[in-house]
């Protein structure tokens, strides 16, 4: 699995965690992190492989477009 620093979003941070699946499709696993009072919290996160895609950079666009999506629709 290889961990992403992250892309922030509106007080948010996407951390993506694609993990290379035995097939060679990538599982889109991801936290969305926020910082509230000095320390971050994850809000959100998929460890279980439930979207694969056949390369990392598509795992990565989908993970983007649903963590931007969440956020918007689960703001503080």
């Amino acid at each position: 699995m290889s961990e992403h620093p992250g892309f922030p979003y509106k007080g948010h941070r996407v951390v993506p965690q694609v993990e290379q699946q035995d097939d060679g499709s990538y599982a889109a696993c991801f936290e969305i992190r926020s910082k509230l009072s000095g320390t971050e919290e994850v809000r959100y996160e998929r460890r279980t492989p439930t979207s694969v895609f056949p390369t990392e950079d598509e795992a990565i666009a989908y993970i983007l477009d649903f963590s931007g999506d969440w956020i918007d629709q689960n703001q503080f």
